[in-house]
């Protein structure tokens, strides 16, 4: 390995070369991701004391490390950041911090370095190819530069269950008293009303109450922090005056009801239109968050999809969690910051659910690109070790660290999204996004080759700012490889014919006859003979509009899509990487040599090596000529025409799925068979508490048939309704009263479990 030292890479000692650990920031977002003990968090640690200069101290020097002590010297440990985009106005600012006098060009790129050697803070500048060193003398004049402030989201506070009123009034930390210690307090009065029943006895026993006082419960700093994100909310989000939490407070202590409600009314009012939280909580559209008034706090409470209302505290932390990132943003983007800034957060996925944390990369991209022009965007820097917050429409953004053995350090893995993400696959533990079926839709193919090129090609036109109309969003659809097209079936059985609850689920098949006979065994359906998957969610490549091949026989799979020249240099690289002294830059790859027989695009082309290479052995894994397919399209190093035929065609195939799949999740998110029964429920016995009769509860089977589809679980419930028309004798005498009513009761509240409980018959308990 050839190792060009940078002019910075120097020991601590000053002599020989070192190299720092380089990660490379995106302009954006940036995910840090690795292993425990991988380094990590150590990043945005480096990150922070780089900008800062702040609270750097020996302890965090590598321990492992041969310079750890060095000369009988504890040393500090090491940090370099390089700014680019330099403009004429900073060449001021750097000949201010580092004294030179002169009249500089504009820099290419610096490097600010605080290191051990003397000078210990130092910039790096960087004219063409050429690197001067110069020392800054004055620290203070580096704020000229714009250098990012550094910004946290608090990952470790949630929004609380309650907070007092009279702090949101006023802010004072000495009413920030929970409702433990206001209950204290009274208790301790209450318990004690002898030392009140005169002044001489209140003056006897003064210090005794001052001293009880001063021992009840005020809170610790990490509930004041709840309630100062709770005022914020409130306050600079919500954008409510503090004198409306001093009228409500007023309001309850005078008795004025009516007044103190009007006032909760207009909070909520602005809540609601502050929060417009359902945008970005999106596994429940129906979700509300709203306050109420108790005698000296407002308790956040929560109305969901079913319509009920819940307190804080009777909700996963998860939610608190997300509503505390989610107002840090908001109050963020409502300051109006106008200097550059840097978000730091590390582990933000501990406390999140899989759809929690997907929302979260929301937050994120708002944070990055600001949806109001007046806002300046902010980097994003998140260290996580969860793969649902992995964006992986934005691969490049990726960064993978290993830990080295012994004394080797921390080691930045070089292209982590190569193979379909193999390296995130040991960072993790286990990446399980596209094997199981879990995401919002799944999108079933035929074999993992379909699977690289759907995601990298959805990933190079999000690059080229395609629409989203016209792309897949790959954080909201899980790619499943079935293996083969014989198999898809059974993985759309697996997915939607085995419980109640049915995943949205999209197939795409190749148009050969392996694709025709899966599409009949859709067709066909599964047990009961019950189609799985409608038809309009399944398409095989021919039927898509506004694809062009050189294939004479059409599409037939999805290397068809590719045009000759990409192919042949996809196939090129794959052989330079694989095979040993074959080159198939001279093969002639034209229409009538690639497509003598009926057969595909890659087919075609391997017959064409293997007579070219005078090898039949050689084969051209669909895997790899996949991979190789995407390197061709990131560099360009195909002409012109041939890219635009590319991506006019996998705008094509991917515009198709997207519209599959938005359709699939709005069916889904219907109501669902349960949810409709339940509601009937519920208006049925509250016109009928103890009884009801016979024509009733006719019309009660007539409304609920009304609201059946024709799914399995729908038949299921159908099948109850005719055994309660016979055995409640309903055609008889309709207006007689129902027999065992209480009985019937029981019934119609499981009426809607039927099918949940159908399919877990011989289901093993524990």
């Amino acid at each position: 390995m050839n190792y060009s030292p940078d002019p910075w890479d120097r020991a601590p000692a000053g002599e020989g070369f070192y190299p720092f650990v380089k990660i490379a920031l995106d302009p954006s977002v940036t995910t840090i991701v690795g292993a425990n003990e991988s380094g990590k968090s150590q990043v945005l640690e480096a990150i922070e004391f780089g900008l800062t200069g702040e609270n750097i101290i020996p302890r965090d020097f590598c321990r492992y490390s041969p310079f750890f002590l060095q000369d009988r010297e504890l040393l500090l440990p090491e940090f370099g950041l390089k700014f680019s985009q330099l403009a004429d106005k900073d060449v001021a600012a750097i000949n201010d911090a580092c004294g030179t006098g002169t009249t500089l060009e504009v820099p290419d790129e610096i490097a600010v370095f605080r290191v051990n050697a003397t000078p210990k803070l130092r910039m790096y500048m960087r004219h063409g190819d050429e690197w001067s060193m110069s020392h800054i003398k004055k620290p203070s004049a580096l704020k000229d530069l714009h250098i990012p402030l550094v910004y946290k989201i608090d990952a470790r506070t949630p929004l609380p269950d309650s907070v007092p009123i009279q702090f949101l009034a006023s802010g004072n930390e000495e009413h920030a008293v929970g409702h433990r210690g206001i209950r204290s307090r009274l208790d301790m009065i209450l318990n004690n009303r002898a030392w009140f029943g005169s002044p001489a006895v209140f003056a006897e026993n003064s210090e005794t109450i001052r001293t009880a006082l001063d021992a009840q419960d005020d809170g610790d700093e990490r509930e004041r922090a709840k309630f100062r994100l709770a005022r914020t909310l409130l306050l600079d989000v919500a954008k409510l005056p503090a004198q409306l939490f001093e009228q409500l407070s007023e309001a309850i202590r005078d008795g004025k009801h009516g007044y103190a409600k009007s006032i909760v009314d207009t909070i909520n009012g602005a809540l609601a239109r502050s929060l417009n939280f359902q945008h970005w909580w999106r596994q429940d559209s129906h979700f509300e968050l709203f306050v109420e008034h108790q005698e000296y706090h407002l308790d956040f409470m929560i109305r969901d999809r079913t319509g009920r209302s819940y307190s804080f505290d009777e909700r996963s932390g998860g939610l608190k969690y997300f509503l505390s990132y989610f107002v840090q943003y908001l109050a963020h983007a409502a300051a109006r910051s106008s200097e550059q800034e840097i978000l730091l957060m590390d582990e933000p996925d501990a406390y999140l659910s899989s759809s929690g944390q997907k929302d979260l990369l929301q937050i994120f991209d708002a944070f990055a690109f600001p949806r109001d022009d007046g806002l300046r965007p902010v980097q994003v820097v998140y260290v996580t070790h969860s793969p649902f917050l992995i964006d992986k429409n934005h691969a490049e953004r990726i960064r993978v660290l290993e830990k080295g053995r012994n004394d080797e350090g921390t080691r930045v893995v070089a292209n982590a999204s190569r193979n379909h993400y193999e390296p995130l696959r040991t960072a993790l533990g286990e990446f399980v996004a596209e094997t199981t079926f879990m995401g919002n839709c799944n999108l079933i193919i035929e074999g993992p080759s379909d699977q690289v090129l759907i995601a990298g090609v959805s990933t190079w036109l999000r690059r080229r700012s395609t629409s989203e109309l016209q792309n897949l969003d790959l954080n909201d659809i899980s790619i499943v490889p079935a293996g083969s097209a014989s198999h898809v079936p059974y993985m759309a059985f697996l997915a939607r014919g085995r419980d109640v609850d049915k995943p949205a689920v999209i197939v795409l098949l190749d148009s050969d006859d392996a694709g025709n006979q899966a599409v009949k065994k859709l067709k066909k359906g599964g047990p009961g003979e019950k189609q799985l998957v409608a038809p309009e969610y399944v398409v095989q490549l021919a039927q898509v509009d506004g694809i062009s091949t050189a294939n004479p026989d059409g599409v037939v799979g999805i290397e068809d899509l590719i045009p000759l020249e990409i192919a042949k240099l996809a196939a090129c690289r794959y052989t330079e990487e694989f095979a040993i002294d074959a080159d198939l830059n001279g093969m002639l790859v034209i229409e009538e040599t690639v497509y003598p027989s009926p057969k595909g695009t890659l087919d075609g082309l391997e017959r064409l090596a293997r007579k070219h290479l005078d090898d039949e052995s050689f084969h051209l894994d669909k895997i790899g000529f996949a991979r190789h397919v995407l390197a061709v399209i990131g560099d360009e190093a195909a002409d012109v025409a041939a890219i635009a035929q590319f991506e006019s065609n996998f705008r094509a195939l991917l515009k198709r799925l997207a519209g599959m799949q938005r359709s699939a999740m709005r069916v889904q998110r219907q109501e669902l068979i349960r949810d409709r029964v339940n509601r009937i429920r519920d208006r049925f016995q509250t016109d009928h508490e103890s009884s009801a009769k016979r024509e009733a509860v006719t019309l009660l089977i007539e409304e609920i048939r009304s609201q059946l589809d024709e799914s399995v679980e729908a038949d299921l419930v159908r099948d109850e309704l005719l055994i309660w028309e016979r055995e409640y004798k309903l055609d008889d005498d309709p207006r007689a009263d129902v027999e065992n009513y209480h009985q019937f009761l029981d019934r119609l509240r499981g009426l809607a479990y039927v099918g949940t409980r159908s399919v877990q018959q011989g289901v093993p308990t524990v």
